[in-house]
């Protein structure tokens, strides 16, 4: 992880990079994927201002915060970067079989049931599905690139904008298209 710290209208103490540098290295406690961090410390009109820029793998933050000490600027910016890290790490690490995120058709998902696709649909089933947390979890628009980048008869996935099971298939008219799976309970066989 690379720190660059620089400073804007005044000239840099060796104290305040250090502890700059204390501070931020921290940062990868938080997310292991970060590669820069660049600081710019800036004073205007007798107001010090504060901005850390963090790059990384999948990553691009700037916080911001400004006070009328430069260490107090610098503690709030690294404190709203904290945040933003956290929330970024949540959403990338959110699953719905965590206590709080369940899914609204958690009562069809039991595993070794039979799926039919929904009526109106080119794509025949049934689908026998032994695990449900086996199948992958994507959007839409991700299961549809990833179908036609590999391809075959169709691809199942659990899609986590409708938390429900999807297929994606090759229609006749050479189109790829998704529909919904729905479970074949067993009073309506």
């Amino acid at each position: 992880m690379n720190i660059d710290i620089s400073g804007r209208h005044f000239e840099l103490s060796e104290g305040i990079k250090t502890y700059a540098r204390e501070k931020l290295s921290v940062m990868e406690k938080f997310y292991d994927g970060i590669d820069d961090i660049h600081v710019v410390l800036e004073v205007t009109a007798g107001i010090n201002h504060s901005r850390i820029q963090v790059r990384g793998d999948r990553l691009k933050i700037d916080a911001r915060a400004q006070s009328h000490d430069m260490y107090a600027a610098l503690d709030e910016t690294v404190g709203n970067l904290e945040k933003q890290l956290r929330r970024f790490k949540d959403r990338l690490h959110s699953h719905p079989h965590r206590p709080g995120q369940e899914d609204a058709n958690a009562a069809f998902l039991s595993a070794g049931d039979i799926w039919m696709p929904d009526a109106g649909s080119e794509l025949t089933g049934p689908f026998v599905i032994d695990r449900i947390d086996s199948l992958p979890r994507m959007r839409t628009e991700d299961a549809m690139t990833e179908y036609e980048l590999t391809g075959g008869h169709c691809m199942l996935f659990h899609n986590t904008e409708t938390s429900s099971v999807n297929a994606v298939y090759r229609a006749s008219d050479g189109s790829s298209r998704v529909v919904e799976l729905k479970p074949l309970r067993e009073e309506n066989a």
